[in-house]
């Protein structure tokens, strides 16, 4: 600013000093031009009337330049203050941007938590879904397979009433008798399994929509909550609770699935006496009697050893042979079910 107001100085002086050379030649030339002659106070009275008008001229062009300056700094404050403000407003955009990125990028966090979280409850409502299929099919499987020890059963019967047609009608009645009773038992328990895995799979069925839906619902809540960004510590309370809950439920499912299995090995342990019993040579001597058993099997249910432990020798000694002659026991296709039958102690007392 100062380098512009002594600049305007310079072409000051230098417009005025231009001014004073012109009227001195114009004085000049009108002193040595043929004219009348003129009182001497005439002359000094022009002179001093143009250096005046030189004066005011000179006052004019100050002013004017003045004014120029003026205007001149109020036209570059002007475009200052329009830069500060383009600037402010450029600021501004910019911060605005940056934020409506980072809105935009919790959002889509947000949705992306809530959608990761609703994958995972879709699966394990798939899971469930699956483990009861699996549970009906194994379920129709023994069905099946009941169906078809009975068959054989009462074919073997048959057999051997063919083949024992010489005894006494006393003993044939006896034997029928006690054949009905067994077979009888078997139908109440496989009734009562039949009811009870009935009861356990609506119990899961139940278990499993409630948790659908409360995971649902808590899906719904999840969402409303993380577009809230002011109420996060409650979502994350929230979401602490649901787990412990269905860690809790996790729990009790696996109960139930523990309960099924020994309820499925001590089915097949009393099949696995029954075929004992059908295989062994009986004798009075036995009655009354009983023998402690460790049979080990294979996974397809092959008889891999079998030893006696405390109890009666003949009994020992008959149990160890039926088993031996048996060969092969039956045996669950589940996994859980099998290992325990894999290596089995039984309290076996001959049905005399």
């Amino acid at each position: 600013m100062k380098d512009n107001q002594s600049k305007y100085s310079v072409a000051i002086i230098i417009s005025v000093g231009l001014h004073v050379v012109l009227l001195v030649l114009l004085g000049l030339s009108a002193t040595s031009a043929p004219l009348k002659p003129q009182p001497k106070m005439k002359t000094i009275q022009a002179v001093v009337v143009s250096e005046q008008a030189v004066k005011q001229h000179a006052d004019r062009i100050k002013r004017t330049e003045q004014e120029k300056r003026r205007k001149e700094q109020q036209r570059l404050q002007q475009a200052e203050d329009r830069i500060n403000k383009l600037n402010e407003e450029r600021r501004q955009k910019e911060a605005a941007i940056v934020k409506a990125k980072n809105d935009q990028r919790k959002a889509e966090q947000a949705a992306k938590r809530a959608e990761t979280k609703r994958a995972e409850k879709e699966v394990e409502r798939k899971l469930a879904e699956a483990a009861a299929l699996k549970a009906e099919q194994h379920r129709l499987k023994k069905v099946e397979e009941r169906k078809k020890a009975e068959a054989a059963t009462k074919k073997a019967e048959q057999a051997a009433a063919a083949a024992d047609k010489k005894r006494k009608a006393a003993e044939e009645k006896e034997r029928k008798r006690q054949a009905a009773v067994v077979a009888e038992n078997k139908r109440k328990k496989a009734d009562e399994a039949k009811q009870e895995r009935k009861r356990q799979e609506t119990e899961k069925k139940r278990v499993a929509e409630k948790k659908r839906k409360a995971a649902e619902k808590e899906r719904r809540r999840l969402a409303k909550i993380e577009r809230d960004r002011e109420e996060r510590l409650m979502q994350e309370q929230i979401e602490a609770e649901f787990a412990s809950e269905l860690e809790s439920e996790i729990q009790q499912l696996d109960a139930v699935r523990q309960q099924e299995v020994l309820s499925e090995v001590d089915k097949y342990q009393a099949r696995i006496q029954s075929s004992i019993q059908r295989n062994m040579l009986t004798s009075d001597a036995m009655k009354g009697k009983s023998c402690a058993l460790n049979i080990r099997l294979s996974d397809s249910g092959l008889v891999l050893s079998v030893t006696s432990g405390k109890g009666d020798n003949i009994v020992c000694r008959a149990g160890v042979n039926a088993v031996n002659k048996v060969g092969s026991l039956p045996m669950s296709t589940d996994p859980e079910v099998a290992r325990k039958l894999k290596n089995i102690n039984l309290i076996f007392r001959p049905e005399i």
